[in-house]
């Protein structure tokens, strides 16, 4: 009996594998030899409306090569801003494209680095949606959150040989990026005291979350150098979402040294002092920025030393 792709997406991959078609079909490069467009994706109507107006160029997207060297997968087919421009939401000149001297398009080659077997049901799951790449013992242990997918390369000692970080800037940060998680930094894993002289969240926010490197970080496309998001709805996760789908612009100033804005997105003072009522440039106050003050000057990407952080 043929593997229809309900069946396939059930057991966790729309990977294509040797058993497709009971072994028959695997290795074939022509889709349409086996495949009806008309019956294909009737249960999902949002695909099927891109499947029927770009054919079976949709297909590698998903399904992978199927054995067929000479086929690469077209993610982009479907994820671009005109057919999916939400998913995932790709804005602005700077990509995480493996080389940070350069800035490029992305391409769907670029795509399946990190999502070799998606299953595309709508909801993330880093051990399922996630390239497995192995730990510095070498070995392939599961992911314990998102973030322990981003140090599989941004670290010091034991990154993936096919990526290896050659620009990693002035001051290290994509291969310190381990330390600062795992020893002097981990943005929410030190249990904070919240009782600073500065200490506020908005909501979704306590000072014991957990903060991911994507709610800083856009792996999909910013306007901003090191790829801070530039746009609240591609980040910051656990915002309600009247505050995050607003949206809020973030803009990096002072020659992209000054990373206010992005810390107000998050960080709102529960008593106003010390500038806390001035406007970031971006609509949102609730940080000190009475001298236009970068926070990092004296907050060192979330250290724990800090109280309330």
């Amino acid at each position: 009996m043929p593997i229809h792709a309900k069946t396939v997406s059930q057991n966790g991959s729309l990977l294509l594998t040797p058993s497709h078609g009971n072994g028959s079909a695997w290795g074939k490069a022509n889709c349409q030899s086996c495949h009806s467009m008309r019956r294909l994706h009737q249960s999902v109507p949002k695909i099927k409306t891109i499947v029927d107006k770009k054919k079976f160029a949709t297909c590698t997207g998903c399904h992978g090569y199927n054995g067929a060297k000479q086929t690469e997968p077209q993610c982009l087919v479907c994820h671009n801003p005109k057919d999916m421009p939400k998913n995932p939401f790709r804005t602005g000149k700077h990509r995480h494209d493996f080389d940070s001297s350069k800035d490029l398009p992305t391409t769907s080659r670029q795509c399946v680095v990190c999502h070799a077997a998606s299953n595309m049901n709508g909801k993330f799951e880093p051990a399922i949606d996630l390239t497995m790449f192995k730990d510095k013992s070498d070995t392939e242990t599961p992911y314990e959150n998102q973030n322990e997918f981003c140090l599989r390369c941004h670290n010091r000692n034991h990154q993936q040989t096919k990526y290896s970080i050659i620009h990693a800037g002035s001051r290290n940060e994509a291969i310190a990026a381990e330390d600062n998680y795992r020893a002097i930094d981990k943005h929410g894993l030190t249990q904070g005291t919240s009782d600073g002289l500065y200490n506020g969240l908005r909501g979704g926010y306590n000072y014991k979350t957990v903060v991911d490197c994507v709610d800083c970080h856009a792996m999909h496309g910013s306007e901003n150098k090191g790829l801070i998001i530039d746009d609240s709805r591609k980040g910051a996760f656990l915002l309600d979402s009247n505050i995050r789908n607003k949206p809020y612009a973030v803009k990096l100033l002072e020659a992209d040294t000054n990373y206010s804005q992005l810390c107000a997105l998050c960080h709102d003072m529960k008593t106003i002092s010390g500038g806390g009522e001035t406007d970031t440039g971006n609509g949102l106050s609730g940080v000190h920025f009475n001298d236009g003050s970068d926070c990092v000057r004296c907050h060192s990407h979330g250290e724990q030393e800090q109280k309330g952080l």
